[in-house]
């Protein structure tokens, strides 16, 4: 299942609990369903100005996914990539991604990368010829997985040949922080953000009533094992179950450890953050998956990071500052203080 698929699940979760009894909608409600950064995404807003805010939120992404993509030939990201070495200069936008990806890579001692991109394309994950690649085809690609060979002086920046920046990573929870700013700027007071697996709520849904939202069951991604009752806070997933494929009954997972160059060998199936910051929850995310459980609850309690972590054993942990807000809905799961 691609991350996109996984963020549908969990916005049309959503959706069912924002409607409330009866399924009514609130007044001055606008939804629009949108493709862009390579997954599926959708806003709600509420207020008389939703539907410009919403237009300009989806022109806003447009623009965005425009500037870095990896695989569009005039965008910046992609110039950098093909540049063979060469210093390349950036609009102030793709320098300034680039650098919060730099920032949490850093932040993450590397279980984060922004240069994971040969690592990935080796791999095939989420193509039709996704393969176990050789060790030999991982060591040549390995040292080009290094976010520290990358410079960047104010909007100039430089790799080295052969290596490449990805922004994916935290490409949609950047986009998210703009758009909730957009939407606050046209005196939305509430609204919904889905950009596949990244959620942001803006505001209550009611006065005192904060939202509802399902976090997707890794074993049933069409459903939801637990609901978090939040305000103003982006909701970031990532997990086993996204984007995998199994060779001689193992799974391989998108998701990689780029001191290993593998698919990550952890026992958390799926991590949960929520943050105010939705690109640092997004980077967070995939770091955490990677840590494993003990290391990013450590991670979690130095850097206080909120978030829900399913291990393989069926438990869930929730760190302190989710502990009032969270629900576990499913049997099949075993709650762990």
């Amino acid at each position: 299942m691609r991350k996109g698929q996984a963020g549908i699940v969990l916005a049309a979760a959503l959706a069912m609990l924002l409607t409330g009894c009866g399924g009514k909608k609130q007044p001055d409600y606008v939804t629009q369903d949108f493709y862009a950064m390579d997954t599926a995404m959708q806003i709600t807003a509420y207020g008389e100005n939703a539907q410009d805010a919403v237009n300009e939120s989806i022109s806003y992404i447009n623009m965005l996914e425009a500037d870095i993509s990896r695989t569009r030939e005039t965008s910046d990201i992609y110039a950098l990539n093909q540049a063979e070495g060469k210093r390349t200069e950036l609009s102030e936008q793709a320098a300034d991604i680039l650098q919060d990806a730099l920032d949490l890579a850093a932040k993450t001692e590397g279980f984060f990368d922004p240069t994971i991109a040969p690592l990935s394309d080796l791999w095939g994950i989420g193509t039709d010829h996704a393969a176990v690649p050789t060790q030999d085809e991982i060591d040549t690609v390995l040292p080009l997985v290094d976010y520290t060979a990358v410079s960047l002086e104010g909007t100039t920046a430089l790799i080295p040949a052969a290596a490449e920046v990805d922004l994916g990573g935290i490409g949609k929870g950047y986009a998210a922080d703009h758009v909730v700013e957009i939407l606050k700027q046209k005196n939305v007071d509430k609204a919904i953000v889905a950009l596949g697996g990244n959620i942001y709520v803006l505001g209550e849904k009611e006065v005192d009533t904060p939202w509802t939202v399902g976090i997707t069951d890794p074993d049933d991604p069409s459903n939801y094992f637990a609901i978090l009752s939040i305000t103003d806070v982006a909701v970031v997933t990532s997990g086993d179950y996204e984007r995998y494929f199994e060779s001689n009954g193992k799974r391989y997972c998108h998701i990689f450890d780029p001191q290993t160059g593998y698919s990550a060998e952890t026992d958390i199936r799926s991590v949960t953050v929520v943050s105010q910051d939705s690109a640092s929850a997004d980077a967070y995310s995939t770091a955490l998956f990677v840590m494993g459980y003990d290391a990013a609850r450590s991670f979690c309690q130095e850097n206080r990071i909120e978030a829900v972590f399913i291990c393989d054993d069926h438990t869930v942990h929730v760190t302190d500052g989710l502990k009032d807000s969270f629900t576990l809905e499913s049997t099949e799961y075993t709650y762990e203080e």
